[in-house]
């Protein structure tokens, strides 16, 4: 039986952490452990959790090199098998698109900004703006519903207990800073003015924050119909 009060973050690079989803994985009283796949092996055993989150990366899911890649792909599979929700997030709702059978393919240019996402589904996504940044893109997998795009990309689907978002609910003024200094050519090649997308992200941050938690509360109860029992329920 996994443990009800524990949550595993998948996280990549030090500027992508957990940020407004982990913060408000410990209102809501859960443990939060944080797996840095930099610096130590992926975990396995998904059934010891009662959710994973696994979170954003400049690397790509197409490419096979990284070292992180398979035995995180194999958690997220165990996951699934067992039935705890996964929440992918950019680079981690690639990879579970990909476990579910879906495929992901690198776009023209970036897509970069507050973006206005287009749900499908209100009750559980949130109308835009959120903020959006990738350079890959993910197909709706097999038995998925689409919940959100943009004109460039699926931006969100559930199956089951598990959501895929492609944009970042996450996402700090800190860490957004972090990327647009180390991402400036992506920047310029969407051609977003990276000090204005910063002062976007500064003014919104207390709406973000309620957004990331509105999103992660959705997840713990429930993304799909007929999910009527709470995680955090013994």
């Amino acid at each position: 039986m996994h443990d009800q009060r524990r949550v595993l973050f998948l996280q990549h690079q030090d500027d992508c952490g957990p940020g407004y989803l982990g913060d408000r994985a410990r209102e809501l009283g859960f443990s939060v452990e944080v797996a840095d796949l930099v610096r130590e092996a992926c975990p396995t055993g998904a059934g010891r959790f009662a959710l994973v989150v696994c979170l954003g990366s400049d690397d790509s899911v197409l490419d096979e090199s990284v070292p992180s890649l398979a035995p995180e792909r194999a958690l997220l599979e165990d996951a699934v098998a067992r039935g705890v929700p996964v929440l992918g997030v950019c680079f981690g709702a690639q990879l579970l698109a990909t476990v579910l059978g879906g495929r992901v393919r690198p776009l023209d240019r970036p897509e970069i900004g507050w973006l206005d996402v287009e749900t499908r589904v209100p009750e559980v996504l949130a109308p835009g703006p959120w903020l959006v940044w990738h350079l890959d893109a993910f197909e709706c997998p097999p038995g998925a519903e689409l919940l959100a795009s943009t004109d460039v990309a699926v931006q969100a689907f559930r199956r089951g207990p598990h959501l895929g978002v492609q944009f970042h609910p996450e996402a700090t003024p800190e860490s957004a800073s972090a990327w647009a200094a180390k991402y400036g050519e992506a920047l310029a090649s969407a051609g977003v003015d990276g000090a204005a997308l910063l002062a976007e992200t500064d003014r919104r941050r207390d709406e973000a924050r309620e957004r990331a938690a509105a999103l992660l509360d959705r997840v713990v109860n429930g993304v799909s119909p007929g999910q009527t029992r709470s995680i955090l329920a013994s």
